[in-house]
C-alpha cells in the first residue's frame, strides 16, 4: 500500500493564501484592515503626514514629509513616477514660468513653495501605497481619523456649542469654511461606500455605515447649494446599483427621514434658492426675509466674481497671474470703471476651474485636466478589465470614481485645484486601480512612465501577505 505524499507547510501555506486572495477578490476582505501591515519608515511617515493634516492636533505635517522623502530609497520596490505625479510636477514647472512674468512675485514664490511640497506627497504617496495591506490600512484609517475629528468637531460645534457660519456648519482650519467641509466630505463619502464593498470584519462595517450617514448629515447642515446638487450627482451616478438591493434601498430612505428631521428648516430655505442662484433679483427686504436675501445676495456676488475673473483669464490666457495671485489680479481688475462694486476686493475666484485658468493660463489648467482624465480613464479600465474576477473591488473602484466626479461638480463653486485631498484621492485612485489588475496576475493599466510587471497569483499573494 502506497503511503500518501507528505505536504510541505510551504506549499499549503502558499494555496492557502492563493485561496484566501481569490476568496477575497470575490467577496472582500474579513481580516483586520491593519495586521499583516508591511512597514516601513517612509510608510510610518506618510501615515503620520496624513494624521496632521486631517486632524491638525500635531504640526507635524512638514517633518513628516521630509522623513518620508528621505526614507523612500529604503523602500523594497523600485520608485514609480507614474503620470499622476508626472504631471503634478510639469504643473509646478509651468507655474515656475509664470514666476517669471508674474506682477505679483512675493505670493507666487511661496505659494509655488507650497505646491511644490503637494507634488512632494503625491510622489511619496504612489511609492509607499503599494500592496493592498498598505492601501486597506490607509483608506480605513483615513475614515476613521476623518470620523473622530473633522466630523464630530463639526457636529458638536453645530449641535452642543452652536457655532456655525451663519447657520451653517463648519469647524476648524481647513474646515472652517462650510462650502470646503462640504466638498472634503463627498470624497470621504466615496471611500467609505468603497470600504463597505470590501471589508468583512463587522466593526469596520459598522463604524463605516455611521460614518456614511454622518458625512451625508455634515453636507446638508453646511447648506452648500453646490456641494448639494454634487451629491445629487453622486445619488444618480452611484445609486444605480443599490436599486435591486431591498436592505440598501430600505437604509437610504432611513437616512434620508434622519437628516430630513436633523437640519433645520434654514437648509432647506436655502436650498430653495438653487433654481434662481443665477438669476440677478431686486433684493427688496420687503419682498424678501433676511435669510433670503443673504443667499441670493451670495449668488449675485459670486456670479460678479466670476465675471472679474474671466477678464483676467482673457488678459492672461497663456500662463496666468501666477500661483496664489489670482486676489491681487481681482483686487486691480474690480477696481476699474464698470465693474460690479459686489465683486471689489481681494476675492478667490470661488470655481476651481476659474482658478486654475487664471492663476496657470490654459497650459496649466490643461495639464491639471489631463491628470483628472488619466486617472479616471485608468480606474474604469481597471475595474472593468476586473469586474467579473473581483467584484467586490471593482465596485471600490467604482464608487471612488462617482467621488471624484462629485467632487469635480462641487468644483464648480470652489477652488479645490491645488488642494491636497485632490491630489490624494488621485493617488488613490492610480494605486487602487493598478492593485486591482495586478491581483489578477494581469499587466497593470496605463498610468506609468516605465514597462509595467505582470505578478503572478502566487507572487501577489506572497507579496500581500495577510491583507488577503
Amino acid at each position: 500500500m502506497t503511503a500518501p505524499a507528505i505536504r510541505r507547510r510551504s506549499n499549503f501555506a502558499v494555496e492557502s493564501a492563493q485561496k484566501a486572495r481569490a476568496n477575497s477578490l470575490q467577496t472582500g476582505f474579513d481580516s483586520n484592515p491593519f495586521f499583516g501591515i508591511e512597514w516601513s519608515p517612509a510608510y510610518l511617515a506618510f501615515a503620520a503626514y496624513t494624521f496632521a493634516i486631517i486632524t491638525y492636533r500635531f504640526p507635524i505635517g512638514t517633518a513628516s514629509m521630509s522623513v518620508a522623502l528621505l526614507a523612500l530609497p529604503l523602500e523594497k520596490q523600485a520608485l514609480r513616477f507614474p503620470a499622476v505625479a508626472a504631471l503634478a510636477m510639469a504643473l509646478v514647472g509651468w507655474s515656475l514660468v509664470g514666476l517669471a512674468s508674474t506682477s505679483y512675485p512675493t505670493v507666487v514664490t511661496e505659494h509655488v513653495s507650497e505646491f511644490a511640497k503637494v507634488c512632494a506627497v503625491t510622489f511619496v504617496a504612489v511609492n509607499v501605497i503599494v500592496t493592498r495591506a498598505r492601501f486597506r490600512a490607509f483608506i480605513v484609517g483615513s475614515i476613521i481619523l476623518f470620523f473622530l475629528f473633522p466630523v464630530r468637531g463639526t457636529l458638536l460645534a453645530f449641535f452642543v456649542y452652536h457655532g456655525d457660519v451663519q447657520g451653517r456648519a463648519a469647524w476648524n482650519y481647513i474646515y472652517s469654511n462650510p462650502n470646503d467641509l462640504a466638498a472634503l466630505c463627498l470624497l470621504q463619502l466615496s471611500v467609505a461606500i468603497g470600504i463597505l464593498a470590501t471589508e468583512r470584519k463587522k466593526w469596520v462595517v459598522l463604524g463605516t455605515r455611521v460614518t456614511i450617514g454622518l458625512l451625508v448629515l455634515i453636507v446638508v447642515l453646511t447648506q452648500s447649494r453646490g456641494a448639494i446638487i454634487a451629491l445629487g450627482v453622486f445619488a444618480v451616478i452611484g445609486g444605480r446599483r443599490f436599486l435591486r438591493n431591498r436592505t440598501a434601498v430600505l437604509s437610504i430612505l432611513g437616512l434620508a427621514v434622519f437628516i430630513f428631521l436633523a437640519a433645520p428648516s434654514s437648509a432647506w430655505r436655502r436650498f430653495s434658492t438653487i433654481s434662481t442662484a443665477t438669476q440677478r433679483e431686486d433684493l427688496d427686504p420687503d419682498l424678501m426675509d433676511l435669510q433670503t436675501r443673504q443667499d441670493q445676495g451670495s449668488s449675485q456676488q459670486r456670479l460678479a466674481i466670476w465675471g472679474v475673473a474671466t477678464t483676467v483669464i482673457a488678459e492672461n490666457p497663456l500662463v496666468g497671474v501666477g500661483l496664489g495671485a489670482y486676489p491681487d489680479a481681482h483686487y486691480a481688475v474690480s477696481l476699474r470703471p464698470g465693474s460690479d462694486w459686489i465683486a471689489r476686493g481681494h476675492r478667490d475666484t470661488h470655481s476651481t476651474y476659474l482658478n486654475l485658468m487664471a492663476e496657470t493660463g490654459l497650459v496649466g489648467f490643461g495639464l491639471w485636466a489631463t491628470m483628472i482624465i488619466l486617472t479616471l480613464r485608468t480606474s474604469r479600465r481597471a475595474r472593468k478589465t476586473m469586474e467579473a474576477r473581483a467584484p467586490a473591488l471593482s465596485v471600490q473602484m467604482f464608487h471612488m470614481e462617482v467621488g471624484l466626479y462629485a467632487y469635480l461638480v462641487a468644483g464648480i463653486w470652489g477652488s479645490y485645484g491645488e488642494a491636497v485631498p485632490t491630489f490624494v484621492h488621485l493617488v488613490l485612485m492610480y494605486v487602487g486601480a493598478r492593485l486591482l489588475v495586478e491581483a489578477g496576475g494581469n499587466t497593470a493599466p496605463r498610468l506609468r512612465s516605465g514597462p509595467a510587471r505582470a505578478y503572478s497569483p502566487a507572487a501577489v499573494a506572497h507579496h500581500d501577505g495577510a491583507s488577503a
